[in-house]
């Protein structure tokens, strides 16, 4: 049997996500007295269905409502990661901010947070037109790669996060790119992008790659379709066939996609990334980064990594990058021990910002709240905090006897960093889910974590000190009150000692 030829624009989105491999999946395990069943597609975000509780605050008053970090306050940390005292603010281009921004208090630049020199720091950008000219940056994720300990670590920025821009004014994140093209900033507008996330928000940004949603329906459909874990239903309006006329009313329905495992189309996974009037930007955004990486999971199968060299000039023309093929490549080469070691996954949300009216246009932007998103940022460049490139993964055994319910589960805990195995019932299971740990203490044990994502209270967690495992495993017995779907923003931070 012949093998089908692949269009080289399949490559090309490949490589550009190449980056994100590691993010793929997380690599399988098993127990002997366990059946190991990871969800083909693990390591994914978790949807939430209901809409964000901040909302635009009407006729500010700029002075008190903007978050301004003098200079002289360092952002800090519950990890271990705060900015040296000594760091330097290198200087910005300079602009009247006051008199190009309407009525608004200009923050200073926030001192840089500490950049050991094994980190590399990436910003993906994803718009929906062919070229960064054309329009804005909708999907802004920076990749925070450790080569000392082979993990990583992704933060989501919001489109709309509003900001000072270098040389600029103070508007959305999202019209960086784009002004830096049309502005002639020094390094266009990669530069500018780069400039402006070390400014407003501390992290030194090395390299940045921009790529085109435009082509998400053809690739998809060339894979023969992707698995996309649906662990809460998704409502909105959807044409009733791709070629009707969408601007005909009759043309729409309401379509609901259940919580389930589902294979999807270019069409339907076109709709599921794009659909934004019953969810918030947030969620939009995890979903997009989830299609992404199921394209990654098939892509895998591909095998282009050998092809790289051969399609470093056509990729070049078609993916905007200052990354040089011999960098690529070295980052490509940590891809599978970055699987193995752990991925951290942290979003600018919730507490972290709030909505805001734009003096003089109104437009609904977002503005960083810097005492509570100074920690998740300190996060960027430190190992996952459950990295098993220094401690032993966390094992959560997940009793049920059915499949699909499993691989929602499981979905949300690899997400989360924990390694989720499928354990048979051998007796009735009980009404109320049931979470055991076998280990003499809770330290260390991430039940805070563990506990929320099934819906309960730490408290509520038994220990088993008498039947302690050296890895300390985790056992989940599934009851009927099991539920799959979890409000994301309410995600529990790290507890502080």
């Amino acid at each position: 049997m012949g093998t089908k030829k692949r269009p080289f624009w399949l490559y090309l989105y490949f490589l550009a996500m190449l980056l994100l491999l590691a993010a793929c999946r997380t690599a399988p395990s098993a127990t002997p007295s366990s059946v190991a069943l990871l969800p083909t597609i693990t390591n994914q975000p978790v949807l939430a269905t209901a809409v964000s509780t901040h909302t635009p605050i009407l006729n500010p008053t700029p002075e008190t409502t903007t978050p301004a970090p003098p200079t002289a306050v360092s952002p800090t940390s519950t990890i271990t990661a705060t900015p040296e005292p000594s760091a330097t603010i290198r200087p910005y281009p300079t602009l009247d901010y006051t008199v190009a921004t309407p009525a608004t208090a200009v923050p200073s630049p926030v001192p840089p947070f500490p950049k050991p020199e094994h980190i590399t720091n990436i910003v993906l950008l994803g718009n929906d037109v062919p070229f960064a000219q054309g329009g804005r940056t909708d999907s802004i994720i920076i990749v925070s790669i450790n080569r000392q300990t082979k993990t990583a670590v992704l933060l989501t920025l919001p489109r709309d996060l509003y900001v000072v821009i270098p040389g600029w004014k103070m508007t959305r994140i999202n019209l960086a790119l784009p002004h830096g093209h049309g502005a002639n900033y020094p390094g266009g507008g990669g530069g500018l992008i780069k400039d402006t996330i070390e400014y407003n928000l501390g992290i030194p940004i090395d390299y940045y790659a921009r790529v085109g949603f435009d082509g998400f329906q053809q690739v998809v459909d060339t894979l023969g379709g992707v698995e996309i874990v649906n662990t809460c239903a998704l409502t909105d309006w959807r044409l009733i066939e791709p070629d009707l006329d969408p601007e005909l009313e009759d043309s729409w329905e309401q379509f609901t996609l259940e919580p389930g495992v589902h294979e999807m189309d270019g069409d339907l996974a076109l709709w599921y990334v794009r659909s934004r009037r019953t969810t918030n930007d947030f969620e939009r955004g995890l979903r997009q980064q989830q299609l992404l990486r199921a394209i990654f999971d098939e892509g895998l199968r591909l095998d282009v990594l050998p092809e790289l060299p051969q399609l470093w000039q056509t990729f070049q023309e078609t993916v905007e990058t200052d990354l040089s093929l011999p960098q690529l490549l070295e980052l490509a080469a940590l891809a599978p021990d970055v699987q193995a070691n752990g991925i951290q996954h942290l979003a600018l949300a919730g507490d972290s910002v709030q909505g805001w009216a734009e003096p003089g246009s109104g437009a609904a932007v977002q503005l960083l709240q810097w005492p509570e998103a100074s920690a998740t940022l300190a996060r960027v460049m430190q190992p996952p905090v459950l990295n098993r490139a220094n401690r032993p993964p966390l094992t959560v055994e997940v009793v049920t006897g059915d499949e699909t319910v499993y691989r929602l589960m499981a979905h949300n805990l690899a997400w989360h960093g924990f390694v989720p195995i499928w354990v048979q019932p051998t007796e009735p299971l009980p009404a109320q889910t049931r979470i055991e740990y076998f280990a003499p203490n809770f330290k260390a044990s991430y039940d805070w974590l563990l506990s929320w994502l099934f819906h309960q209270q730490p408290a509520d967690i038994l220990l088993k000190p008498e039947t302690a495992v050296e890895n300390h495993t985790y056992r989940v017995t599934l009851g009927a009150d099991a539920n799959p779907c979890l409000p994301q923003l309410e995600a529990p931070s790290a507890p502080t000692n």
